[in-house]
């Protein structure tokens, strides 16, 4: 008999439980069916989000190796042709194009490969500073060094070799001798010192490089830089 009032209480508790969830349910369901369609919008509005940023992202990394195809062909072609100008103007176009409507890693690769072209086009004072911009943006990615030897090459060019010299000298300095630019960054500040008949700085920095890579990498650099050592 205890068992059975027992079960009762327990079965009015449980139906109470239903009555008041029901209730709940009845009384709010305009609120509730909201609240899942808002839901259900949300969740379709980030799958769709992330089906574009994906899709955008697929162009971008298209249009990145269009133009590093373009460049590649670019370098072929004699700079002082038509065929040269149309094709520098069509990669400036696409790089153009590209930086206005990409971000991150796809737009500092467009400004690289447009600074590229116009080293390839001799317009060192252009080249020399659009690389320098690109390494400033690029910060502690691997273009960064590559682009500030690439900005020292072009101001070297343009006849600015203090300029050069800095930006060679910041490429050892801020990354250091594991960088893979840094032998021909350290090689290029002794021969702007040889250049400039400072000797004993020029010495001491093909020592320097010699010391650091030569029987560790056995860089092509420190083997010349070796070899001018006996002649200085």
């Amino acid at each position: 008999m205890k068992k059975d009032n027992k079960e009762t209480i327990e079965l009015t508790r449980t139906e109470k439980v239903a009555e008041n969830t029901e209730k709940f349910f009845v009384k709010n369901w305009k609120k509730l069916t909201i609240a899942c369609a808002v839901i259900a919008v949300a969740l379709i509005i980030i799958a769709i989000v992330s089906v574009m940023n994906t899709s955008k992202q697929n162009k971008q990394a298209t249009a990145v190796f269009e133009l590093e195809q373009s460049y590649g062909s670019l370098t072929s072609l004699d700079n002082t042709s038509d065929e040269f100008k149309t094709a520098f103007a069509d990669i400036n176009s696409k790089a153009d194009e590209l930086i206005a409507n990409a971000k991150g890693y796809a737009q500092i690769k467009a400004k690289y490969l447009k600074a590229l072209a116009t080293m390839e086009a001799e317009d060192w004072n252009t080249a020399s500073a659009a690389m320098e911009e690109v390494a400033n943006e690029a910060k502690d990615t691997y273009l960064a060094p590559i682009a500030y030897v690439n900005a020292a090459v072009s101001y070297e060019n343009a006849g600015s070799q203090d300029k050069a010299l800095e930006l060679y000298n910041k490429v050892w300095n801020d990354f250091g001798k594991d960088c893979p630019e840094s032998p021909k960054a350290l090689f290029n500040v002794a021969r702007i010192y040889e250049a400039k008949g400072d000797a004993e700085l020029a010495k001491a920095t093909y020592s320097q490089l010699v010391d650091t890579y030569l029987s560790t990498t056995g860089s092509e650099y420190a083997r010349i830089a070796n070899a001018k050592l006996i002649t200085l």
